[in-house]
């Protein structure tokens, strides 16, 4: 080797030391840098005519286990959703108080059958009837409140998907710009490996917002799925939309039906073609798939908690059942009974789940219970067991609500009979529905009976001791449960009132007929509602997630009460040590990819004594070098 090649390879050396300082240097100073990643110097020796001459400084790179990564983001992304469901369940069982405290619903419920005792005890005391009706009315309040504060969590959720779309956006418009410079990068030879961490970090933030999955191309750019399989990133990002709606109640609902849709939807934008990502299932983890849960899913469910508790509220004590007498056929050995349906017809063909016709039997399968609701739009039908309300089979008829009372009361038997043929089902005068067995030995009728909302204008009518204590909004409307788009339950947690003709007049409580007039220290009725409010067992819907639609929660008013505050705490403390077991695995993960690929001191303390050594000695070289080129220049003087 001549001393021009070993200058040249010295120079070299020197030039390698210096960039291997370089990196060093930004390795500490980057040590507590979110998302960087340690860089090493890459080198190579240099071949000319079969020689080494000297050595070569390449891109510097980083050591990153893509596998690792991938899953940091998937984990990433479920602790995000999983937060989402801590931070909003744990809002919402404040809404709904805990099993053990005095302000919760359960409790309110628990107060007004206190003070209904008191009432039983001594009806003709008037301040006993009026705190009744302060407990009542504070519970009606504490369940519009509570109805409020969901719908107010709701919107929050919407405000927050539509926050978390425009950052998604963002995101994804910076993955993009760094993909154009990392592909530019490359070709050039230079080094990309910062632009990649910063890629990274984009990638990271996007997934805890959706949870995506990439794909890197040979020229080092990526593109960006979400893990339900949407391409949102290749070439170019696509962009996401979100139509916020500000205005948020219990009828605001997402549907597949952008018509029927009354909440915000998701719409992927890429060229002329548009993607519902709700619907098509996209986005399954990350922030914004726990705030689209809450928005249509728990906190629906917990609406409809609030609403069955209600509607059940009012229907127990309003509810009064009209019994049959017992019946048998004018020719033929039929028996059975005659029902007395003139409070059922008037007024109550809408379908209102508070009113029904039920009646058992019994054949060679066994004993059926059947209710009869009656509507008055026929695209009800067919109408689901549940509602009935009362657990039984359900049969819905449409009647005509223009036609006459014996009109209405044929259609209703027609249905019956064709239904039921083991039956023999007629209206053989004015209101009256006669339900017999055919007298062929093959079915036994045991009870008939007519269930009726009592008006919310009717105090003291003498139908029974049932009471329209509460009522359906301002407007004092009856409430019965009534089906229909929307069903008259939806919401009403946030409509309940009291009535306000029992609050002008307490003695309502207390007065159910006026011939004979009721006395004042009656018990009757006061004492029929507390046994409505704790002792009568009613069916529940299974959409409050309470039961099943196959074994639906059957209970008291009190003990429904405190199964959907029982439920809510649960939820509540399951969401919240589910996250914090998620975010374990998670913080473990990103521990390991620090570990793996952070910045570690004390080996770049050692790498920078070993380019010290090697700088020195390439310095040494080239002295040394330089002290034989002045040798020999000191030749021949």
């Amino acid at each position: 080797m001549s001393l021009s090649s070993a200058i040249g390879s010295a120079i070299g050396g020197l030039n390698a030391s210096q960039a291997g300082l370089d990196i060093v240097s930004r390795n500490i100073a980057n040590a507590n840098t979110p998302g960087y990643t340690s860089k090493t110097l890459q080198v190579q020796n240099v071949i000319a005519g079969g020689v080494g001459i000297g050595v070569q400084v390449l891109a510097a790179t980083r050591n990153v286990d893509t596998f690792l990564q991938q899953q940091l983001n998937s984990e990433s992304a479920t602790t995000q959703q999983l937060n989402v469901y801590s931070n909003f369940l744990g809002q919402l069982v404040q809404t709904f108080g805990t099993p053990d405290s005095n302000s919760s619903v359960a409790a309110s419920v628990t107060a007004l059958e206190t003070n209904m005792q008191a009432v039983a005890t001594t009806p003709d005391d008037s301040a006993a009837r009026q705190t009744l009706l302060n407990s009542a009315s504070n519970l009606a309040s504490q369940l519009n409140s509570m109805s409020s504060q969901i719908q107010g969590l709701r919107s929050q959720a919407e405000s927050n998907i539509a926050t978390a779309v425009g950052q998604a956006n963002t995101a994804l418009q910076s993955i993009a710009k760094l993909n154009s410079q990392i592909a530019q990068g490359s070709a050039a030879g230079q080094s990309v490996a910062d632009l990649q961490d910063i890629r990274d970090t984009a990638v990271a933030t996007l997934s805890q917002l959706m949870g995506v999955k990439t794909l890197t191309h040979s020229d080092g750019t990526i593109a960006v799925f979400t893990t339900g399989g949407q391409l949102l990133l290749d070439k170019s990002p696509v962009t996401l939309s979100f139509d916020q709606h500000t205005n948020m109640d219990a009828s605001s609902s997402y549907s597949t039906d952008p018509s029927q849709r009354t909440v915000g939807t998701i719409t992927l934008q890429n060229g002329n073609s548009a993607i519902d990502l709700i619907a098509s299932g996209a986005i399954r983890s990350g922030s914004i798939a726990g705030y689209v849960a809450m928005r249509d899913q728990v906190l629906p469910q917990a609406q409809s908690q609030l609403d069955e508790l209600a509607a059940k509220l009012a229907l127990s004590l309003s509810t009064d059942t009209v019994q049959g007498t017992a019946a048998s056929a004018s020719s033929g050995t039929g028996t059975g009974f005659n029902v007395d349906a003139s409070s059922f017809v008037a007024g109550n063909t809408t379908g209102a789940t508070g009113t029904s016709i039920n009646f058992t039997y019994t054949d060679g399968a066994g004993t059926h219970n059947v209710s009869v609701v009656p509507v008055s739009d026929p695209s009800l039908l067919p109408l689901p067991n549940s509602a009935s309300g009362s657990g039984n089979s359900t049969l819905g008829v449409y009647v005509d609500p223009n036609a006459t009372a014996s009109a209405q009361m044929a259609s209703i038997a027609s249905a019956i009979q064709t239904t039921y043929p083991g039956l023999a089902v007629s209206n053989p005068s004015g209101n009256t529905l006669q339900i017999l067995d055919d007298g062929t030995g093959t079915a036994r009728v045991n009870s008939a009976t007519a269930t009726v909302v009592e008006n919310a204008s009717t105090m003291n009518n003498g139908v029974g001791t049932g009471l329209s204590l509460f009522v359906d909004g301002s407007g004092q409307k009856t409430f019965t449960g009534a089906l229909g788009n929307p069903p008259q339950t939806l919401g009403f947690a946030a409509r309940i009132q009291v009535n306000s003709l029992v609050q002008a007049d307490s003695t309502n409580l207390v007065v159910y007929q006026t011939n004979p007039q009721t006395a004042i220290g009656d018990d009757t009725r006061p004492n029929d509602l507390l046994n409505r409010l704790t002792d009568s067992t009613r069916t529940y819907s299974a959409t409050t997630g309470i039961g099943s639609a196959g074994t639906p929660y059957a209970g008291s008013i009190d003990a429904f009460a405190r199964q959907i505050v029982s439920y809510q705490s649960t939820q509540a403390g399951n969401a919240s040590s589910n996250y914090t077991t998620q975010k374990v695995v998670s913080d473990s993960l990103q521990s390991t990819m620090d570990s793996a690929t952070g910045v570690n001191i004390d080996n770049e303390m050692s790498n920078l004594i070993v380019l010290q050594n090697a700088y020195s000695a390439n310095a040494r070289v080239i002295d040394t070098v330089k002290n034989l080129f002045d040798v020999l220049l000191s030749i021949g003087r």
